[in-house]
């Protein structure tokens, strides 16, 4: 299986994407499908209502979605089915990818099903992280960020992760244990993503063991651990808390809702990541899943309200034409800071997810 190594100048086309032309299809025409329904895995806010109602009315194809909020949990789930699986789609991260495609679990994707491909902004067409030995495996989404997030009714500016260990903020901060431990990684000046650790088991333990101290050091600043994007939006809301770390998505909702929200990148850097929706190996329902696929591709609407609802850039072309102005500014960064958002490598996964799994756990457990 072929590696690939993200280059900067590619990152900041993906998160600055979503220009260009597009001429759509005022509707969705119906298309043949072997199945009177889709099952899809994703997230929460993923796929806008109104678009699953109008797909169903215009192609009689009942979409059936069951959520997720963690990538591990689709791929335990996956294998466990087997060559029998019970859904269609599923919604990878690009540097989660190549785990499931080494354990048989996705499709290549044939892009000549999909009229609409072309649609796609073009830093998305042919996106290194879907594309393996040349074929591709994914429809690409929405991208996002890690991102420092903080109420400015409440705290001073700040351009560090150090904020997040601010004594000022004792027990008012929150963060992910798994993503904020490789920040915390980076932070400390370690590598994060365990690209420069293949090979180097030793050194990778040496690094994460001292993030993990750090972060168990620094315990006492954390309100909570949270896991889903809306726990950490119901705290900012709340005022539970005034300083996390959070996915662009949700921090950028809470923007675009008009909550008093910075979302920011600090000096020391942070990972960025491009989910798309992919067809599941041997799907029951193979031909309602490119149905629906080619169908979401349609319109920049339907990226624009996928933007909406979860605040991640879309991939789609013609979307920031159809946002307001608060809407596009909302993921908006000064270009200094997405010089710093570095997209997750899927080298060397395997040993970053055991060791980031084991630390994770020592922390809860502390």
């Amino acid at each position: 299986m072929k590696d690939f190594r993200q280059t900067r100048r590619s990152t900041l086309k993906l998160l600055a994407a979503g220009t260009g032309v597009l001429a759509a299809p005022s509707i969705i025409r119906p298309a043949f499908a072997q199945g009177k329904v889709v099952n899809i895995t994703t997230y929460d806010k993923f796929v806008p209502q109104e678009f699953i109602d109008r797909f169903q009315k215009d192609t009689g194809i009942e979409v059936r979605v069951r959520l997720t909020d963690d990538q591990g949990k689709q791929y335990n789930l996956l294998s466990a089915e087997g060559s029998s699986p019970s859904t269609d789609i599923v919604t990878v991260t690009g540097h989660r990818i190549s785990q499931f495609i080494k354990s048989n679990l996705l499709a290549k994707l044939d892009t000549g099903r999909l009229k609409n491909w072309g649609n796609l902004a073009p830093a998305y067409t042919g996106a290194p992280q879907l594309t393996i030995d040349g074929s591709t495996y994914g429809m690409p989404l929405l991208a996002g960020f890690e991102g420092l997030v903080r109420n400015t009714d409440y705290t001073k500016a700040s351009d560090s992760w150090s904020i997040m260990f601010d004594e000022e903020y004792k027990g008012l901060t929150s963060y992910i244990i798994s993503d904020f431990l490789s920040i915390t990684m980076r932070y400390l000046g370690d590598d994060g993503d365990y690209v420069t650790y293949e090979n180097k088991p030793d050194v990778a333990q040496a690094a994460t063991n001292k993030a993990r101290d750090y972060l168990i050091q620094h315990k006492d600043m954390v309100r909570k651990y949270y896991d889903a994007g809306s726990e950490v939006q119901q705290m900012f809301v709340n005022e539970d808390i005034y300083v996390a770390q959070a996915w662009s998505g949700p921090a950028a909702k809470l923007i675009m809702d008009g909550h008093p929200i910075e979302l920011s990148v600090p000096k020391e850097g942070t990972y960025g990541f491009l989910y798309s929706f992919n067809v599941v190996n041997n799907a029951p329902n193979a031909d309602a899943a490119y149905t629906f696929l080619d169908a979401i591709l349609s319109s920049p609407e339907i990226g624009a309200a996928m933007t909406r609802q979860s605040g991640f850039a879309s991939a789609f072309a013609g979307v920031d034409k159809v946002l307001n102005d608060r809407e596009r500014a909302a993921n908006a960064l000064p270009d200094e800071q997405m010089q710093r958002v570095q997209f997750f490598s899927p080298i060397n996964r395997d040993m970053k997810n055991d060791m980031i799994d084991k630390a994770t756990a020592e922390i809860k457990a502390a």
